[in-house]
């Protein structure tokens, strides 16, 4: 925020200032939150100081490390030339850097608007870069990436194939200007997004690859546990079979044996039915009796 903006800005300043240490203050304009930030900068550069960012106890610490330095110059030790010697000091140690792309309408804005930015500066044009910088950048960028394991041969293949690519967005952007009049501007720092997002998807490809293996060797060890089991239970069928095998011959005994009670049990059965047949016929016959001497006694 805009708070922390100014504590960083005052403590270069009295680093610069107060210390007497050679400062740079590399800044870009991607990290322009406000435009507040920039006319912090443009006061920087026309005079080392911003307005009201000291605070009391600061001032008193500048106007007493200040006050040696504007006795050995002849001056009196007031407010304003103590104040003058610090912002020089600021001035001579203080060294602002300030990259920003001039793409787009808001840079001319800010040109316009801060013209210190042009006029208190030292403008350094980065031009396209060669083909040999956009080697040597990819094999430096490859070299660090501790999840690239292949050899010079591929490595050089991957190099040819960024230079071709980015070579090729920009024969494909002038031809863009020439057919419709219409700017698309590829910068060294497109190059830059190029590597970062091989990067990213070298790093996400690597870890899903990890997971797989890591998946298939689950699966592996599962397999070889299950065959041990296997293994196990297969010689425990083995040493049971001759119990398995004797448990068999005595059921069959033993369904034999079922199957002869059974025989007898029918035929008991039958014997049982026949005699109560017989006892049926005599009860029937004995009633016939009994019924003919009570109609007698009638």
């Amino acid at each position: 925020g805009n708070f922390e903006w100014k504590e960083d800005i005052k403590g270069v300043m009295l680093r610069a200032g107060l210390y007497s240490k050679e400062t740079v203050f590399l800044f870009s304009d991607t990290q322009i939150k406000m435009e507040s930030f920039l006319e912090d900068l443009n006061n920087i550069l026309n005079s080392g100081d911003v307005p009201n960012i000291y605070q009391p106890e600061d001032l008193d610490k500048i106007f007493q490390s200040m006050k040696g330095a504007v006795t050995e110059q002849g001056l009196a030790a007031t407010k304003a030339n103590l104040m003058a010697v610090y912002l020089k000091a600021v001035r001579s140690n203080l060294h602002c850097v300030l990259t920003m792309s001039p793409i787009g309408e808001i840079f001319r804005a800010r040109l316009r608007q801060f013209p210190a930015l042009v006029n208190c500066c030292t403008i350094d044009w980065f031009t396209a870069w060669p083909d040999s910088a956009l080697q040597s950048v990819a094999e430096r960028f490859l070299d660090e990436l501790p999840e690239l394991e292949i050899s010079k041969v591929l490595e050089q293949g991957i190099v040819t194939t960024f230079q071709y690519m980015h070579q090729s967005v920009v024969t494909a952007s002038e031809h863009y200007l020439q057919e419709l009049s219409r700017h698309n501007y590829v910068t060294p720092t497109s190059y830059l997004e190029l590597l970062q997002s091989f990067a990213a998807m070298l790093t996400k490809r690597k870890a899903e690859m990890l997971q797989s293996i890591l998946r298939l060797q689950t699966g592996l060890d599962k397999l070889f546990n299950t065959a041990e089991m296997v293994k196990v239970m297969q010689k425990e069928l083995e040493e049971m079979k001759p119990q398995l095998e004797s448990a068999q011959v005595a059921a069959q005994e033993m369904l034999v044996e079922i199957e002869g009670d059974r025989e007898v049990a029918e035929k008991t059965r039958q014997e049982v039915e026949v005699q109560e047949a017989d006892a049926a016929q005599m009860a029937a016959e004995c009633q016939a009796i009994a019924d003919d001497a009570q109609a007698d006694l009638e």
